[in-house]
């Protein structure tokens, strides 16, 4: 008599997309709210507009404006007659680490 093995790898492929996904959106959501804290305009216009979006899957993107506030750009990067006020990037740079580790522990789940 043989034994007869089970794979769970259909079951891990089930739970890691929603799981790693949730993990994502987190860390998307604590890089806008650092972000928000970062940026300095006069109307706090930009600041109200920073928020997460979902792109499809488990990915997600913090954007900084819509149609009104539409210059997040022009203040990360600068222009030809304004300096760069980066507030994106370090936003990214100082939670990068804790966002994997939201990942890493979604992954120990399965």
């Amino acid at each position: 008599m043989g034994a007869t093995l089970k794979s769970r790898l259909p079951a891990i492929a089930a739970e890691l997309r929603p799981k790693v996904s949730v993990a994502v959106k987190t860390g998307a959501e604590m890089i806008a709210t650092d972000a928000q804290a970062k940026v300095h305009t006069r109307s706090g216009e930009l600041q109200n507009r920073i928020h997460v979006e979902r792109r499809g899957g488990g990915e997600y993107a913090v954007v900084a404006g819509d149609e009104e506030a539409f210059y997040g750009h022009l203040l990360e990067g600068g222009t030809d007659i304004a300096p760069p006020y980066p507030f994106l990037a370090p936003a990214f740079e100082e939670n990068e680490g804790e966002v994997v580790r939201l990942v890493q522990a979604s992954l120990k789940t399965l």
